[in-house]
């Protein structure tokens, strides 16, 4: 692996982050995500090797406690099938993480979920965009005792098999102990587990349309997965890349079919027009069925969509970027 473009990111703790802890040290004592080293890219299929520091101020005594670490990415990677952690530990030497088995609650997270449903139930999908993320979640093989003063640290490496998809995403970290969970005693530095978000990461050399989890999309189709036999929403954002287009907005698609043939709607009519979603300022959006829409005969398959903006006229085109190049949607079901 080149670390030529590693990003090495080191959380300094601020002077609230200290008080806040020492307020709580007596009672509680703190979990720190001390940093993560990441790369900014890999390319489609090879491995995104990670390293996360993190150390413990025990304020109790524990007892069997497993730390917990999880890693949020998008859920085409089939992380929990391609992914390894390991770590190394001053205190306790070394050993392997392994998948936190279903069925196995989350401690305090309100919702008596399984692991992986509560982080996405309190943290979502993070700063991304595209919810069609995940949280894997595992756990150390081995359980720990500590006691009241001790200050153990952690180096989990972290090994996931990118996918295939040209891709732009935010790695989500969480550590945290199998005793503690979610507890959020006091909220902020007083939490008993810590997490972390990373800069926009690539996949590069991939296959398909990029998609982008960072930026504010142009245009999006919902859902997101779907077949030519799902009804679609097709939004456009009028307002993230001003252009020429006014209020009176048509959709211009083309459905490419398998087997090479295509059909196109193109044309300045009430059907093409996209509505202004009420609430939503520069936004329209289009309903509809893309079998009906293009009237497929039986046997005939969509395989992708292209498509652009345009005005009443039809010489105004608006695509990727606000050139004349369109955007792409590709149905996928998997």
């Amino acid at each position: 692996m080149n670390f030529m473009n590693t990003i090495k990111i080191k959380r300094a703790l601020s002077f609230r982050w200290a008080l806040g802890c020492a307020l709580v040290a007596l009672i509680v004592g703190c979990v720190y995500l001390d940093g993560v080293d990441q790369p900014s890219s890999v390319k489609a299929g090879e491995q995104l090797e990670a390293t996360l520091h993190a150390h413990v101020d025990v304020a109790e005594d524990r007892q069997n406690v497993r730390f917990v670490i999880a890693v949020l990415v998008p859920r085409s990677w089939n992380a929990a099938q391609n992914m390894q952690m390991s770590y190394v530990s001053e205190d306790f030497g070394s050993g392997t993480l392994v998948q936190v088995p279903a069925g196995v609650k989350a401690p305090n997270s309100g919702n008596n979920l399984d692991w992986s449903p509560a982080l996405k139930n309190r943290f979502g999908i993070g700063p991304n965009l595209i919810d069609d993320m995940e949280w894997v979640v595992f756990w150390t093989k081995e359980q720990y005792n500590m006691k009241n003063g001790d200050k153990p640290k952690i180096d989990a490496q972290i090994s996931i098999k990118s996918g295939l998809q040209n891709m732009k995403f935010k790695v989500g970290y969480f550590i945290g102990s199998s005793i503690d969970g979610l507890d959020d005693y006091l909220g902020g530095p007083g939490a008993k587990y810590k997490t972390w978000f990373s800069d926009c990461f690539e996949v590069t050399d991939g296959e398909g349309d990029l998609m982008d989890f960072c930026n504010p999309p142009q245009t999006f189709v919902d859902p997101f997965r779907s077949t030519d036999n799902d009804v679609l929403t097709l939004t456009y954002d009028r307002d993230i890349l001003p252009g020429p287009l006014n209020e009176e907005i048509y959709l211009c698609a083309t459905a490419e079919l398998v087997g090479g043939t295509s059909k196109t709607v193109c044309e300045a009519s009430p059907a093409q027009r996209m509505k202004a979603v009420t609430g939503a300022k520069g936004r329209f959006e289009m309903t509809f069925w893309p079998r009906q829409y293009f009237g497929l005969q039986e046997g005939e398959v969509i395989e992708r969509l292209t498509y652009y903006f345009t005005d009443q006229t039809g010489n105004i085109k608006v695509g990727y970027a606000n050139t004349e190049e369109p955007f792409v949607y590709t149905f996928r079901c998997d």
